[in-house]
């Protein structure tokens, strides 16, 4: 079940006054007189509170993975939209939807890409030794997270996968929450994390949610 976080995650902004008491020089100009009234000074305007938002969150991303040493990248911070084909030139191989289904679908990807921030490690079979570093590598990145204030919400765990396992891991950092998971099953050896915003995830419906497990 999809909730929306409703509960205080406002950032508190302290706003500091800072009094100069001038003194003038000698001869004509006057200074201040101990228990004279200090001229007034205007009130420094408190700092807007920084968002977390999809650049934040894609830093996190970028930082926990570097810092362990686990080759990937993030996606865009915009979705690209799909390659639209050109109708004056018959050998275009691309081609629209097929379905109406299909075309909801990549609607959907479309929409969830706004609120999304994913990360993603190269495909590779890799030797024995290559995916233990790598799976070491994927449990510092997790680490790294915590390190940088995301909070697990769902233990580490590891769990079966075809010829293979599946490590999967769900953070929550104010208004995001964040799955990731690395596979290990025949060829397949791949890492990925994707944050998605709590309350732009919790706008699409079941049947939309639905959409996207095709």
């Amino acid at each position: 079940m999809r909730t929306t976080m409703t509960g205080p995650a406002r950032a508190r902004a302290a706003a500091a006054v800072v009094g100069a008491i001038l003194v003038a020089g000698c001869g004509g100009g006057s200074a201040v007189q101990p228990g004279a009234a200090l001229p007034a000074t205007p009130s420094a305007p408190a700092p807007a509170p920084t968002a977390f938002g999809k650049e934040a969150v894609r830093a996190d991303l970028a930082a926990a993975t570097a810092a362990a040493g686990l080759p990937g990248e993030t996606t865009p911070l915009s979705p690209t939209p799909p390659a639209s084909p050109d109708p004056a030139d018959p050998a275009d191989p691309a081609d629209p939807p097929a379905t109406d289904r299909e075309r909801a679908r990549d609607e959907v990807v479309a929409r969830m890409a706004t609120c999304s921030v994913g990360w993603s490690s190269p495909n590779g079979p890799g030797s024995a030794q290559d995916r233990a570093e790598a799976r070491k590598r994927f449990r510092a990145a997790l680490a790294g997270l915590v390190e940088r204030g995301w909070k697990e919400s769902r233990p580490v765990e590891e769990v079966p996968v075809g010829k293979g396992t599946m490590v999967m891991a769900q953070y929550k950092k104010q208004e995001w929450s964040l799955h990731a998971r690395h596979v290990e099953s025949g060829l397949l050896d791949m890492a990925t994390m994707t944050a998605t915003e709590d309350a732009c995830a919790a706008r699409f419906t079941d049947a939309e949610l639905d959409l996207l497990e095709d």
